[in-house]
């Protein structure tokens, strides 16, 4: 089952910002469109879908996963072919609005809540190997489809795209996904844990969600990487001549990002299936912090690998500590209702990311100012996440401060 969240997470890199922003020289040229312009409909596009995930996301507590999967993945098909085949600009929109959505949204919420549903004892194990899809894809795809662009063109390598897409997910589910795999894993040795989890959640509304101290407690974490992020990524090129390095730093830097996301994600999941994500929630943005310390402190160009290498470790723990903790605050039987939340969260922060950095650019203040500010609402998110250790560890944290300082 884990095997079928890595594929899910793999194949929304096609409606991820790091793969369409291979196309957007393609449309520039034939529709003879604007930076700014297609900027504003990738990030209206990312907007409405944003809007509309929680709308669909909770059906995931009441359709099959099954039905769900293939249903997400038509629209996700249907999206990419009208993609290759547009010829109005208008279509663009519609289009990433599609991909987006199916991709970016749907395609990973499937891949997540599916681990946080089915997997009990090793959640975090399941949802660090889901996770590895996401810096698989970062690591792979770029450069095949560029390779794919430049031997048939860009609309056909959209058919490739989709094509690999129904096959594969078409495929997995019809005949790996057996009817054992959606029963809760160790359920007879957890009927407990089950039965708590299942009165914890009995009534669980959208509007319940939004008022609890759990999700404003997560809300400005789950906020911030993807802001980040995509901000950073979206102005890559222009940080690495902002530094004076070359441009072949940023293919190195990725890469570097990649594998330091993948090793944080298998170091995350055996930790906090040990103890708990809570334990480690106000700590994993630290590197983060580091890495943004390190891009606008260090001169030298060996600060890209410093800088890449630090946020892929926060990018990679977060991300399963983020989804194992929904989990531990809201139970499992409505996960799909909750995540559905944050996952809208996400996607819309993905687009404010780079309108307000474009924004601070473009009124001359530079990017020491985005390190700057970004650093200082990492800072505040950290500060307000200490809230979220248990009183018991914060108490027992002190008496052994205490007991050290007398000693001393």
């Amino acid at each position: 089952m884990s095997i079928f969240g890595a594929m899910m997470t793999t194949l929304s890199s096609f409606g991820q910002t790091f793969l369409l922003a291979l196309y957007v020289p393609f449309l520039i040229e034939e529709f003879k469109i604007t930076n700014s312009l297609i900027s504003s409909f990738y990030g209206v596009a990312t907007i409405a879908s944003a809007l509309m995930l929680p709308k669909l996301g909770k059906f995931i507590d009441t359709v099959p996963l099954k039905r769900f999967t293939l249903m997400t993945t038509a629209v996700f098909l249907i999206s990419l072919v009208f993609f290759s085949f547009s010829w109005k600009w208008w279509h663009i929109p519609l289009a990433f609005f599609g991909l987006r959505l199916a991709g970016q949204g749907l395609f990973s919420h499937i891949a997540i809540t599916s681990m946080s549903r089915y997997f009990l004892e090793n959640r975090g194990k399941a949802i660090s190997v889901a996770s590895l899809g996401h810096p698989l894809g970062q690591a792979v795809l770029p450069a095949i489809t560029l390779l794919v662009i430049a031997q048939i063109g860009w609309r056909e390598s959209l058919w490739v795209n989709a094509a690999l897409v129904g096959i594969i997910v078409t495929f997995f589910v019809i005949f790996a996904i057996k009817p054992a795999h959606l029963q809760p894993e160790s359920i007879l040795e957890n009927q407990e844990e089950v039965k708590k989890t299942s009165q914890k959640v009995d009534k669980v509304r959208q509007r319940d969600i939004l008022k609890s101290r759990p999700f404003w407690l997560l809300a400005p974490n789950v906020f911030f990487i993807p802001f980040a992020i995509t901000g950073l990524f979206f102005y890559q090129f222009g940080i690495v001549e902002f530094k004076e390095w070359g441009v072949e730093l940023v293919a190195f830097g990725l890469t570097a990002f990649a594998i330091a996301s993948a090793f944080s994600i298998l170091t995350a999941g055996p930790l906090i299936d040990k103890y708990s994500a809570k334990t480690f929630f106000p700590f994993y943005l630290i590197p983060f912090l580091v890495a943004l310390l390190i891009i606008w402190l260090v001169k030298g160009p060996m600060g890209m690998f410093g800088y890449m290498i630090f946020m892929g470790l926060s990018v990679g723990f977060g991300n399963a500590t983020i989804a194992a903790l929904q989990v531990e605050f809201f139970g499992q039987k409505y996960i799909g209702t909750v995540r559905s939340l944050f996952t809208s969260m996400m996607v819309l922060s993905s687009a404010v990311g780079p309108a307000l950095f474009g924004v601070i650019l473009d009124a001359g203040l530079g990017f020491n100012v985005v390190f700057m500010i970004s650093i200082g609402l990492l800072v505040l998110i950290i500060l307000l996440s200490l809230r979220a250790i248990p009183t018991y560890s914060r108490a027992k944290w002190k008496y052994k401060y205490r007991k050290k300082f007398k000693k001393t």
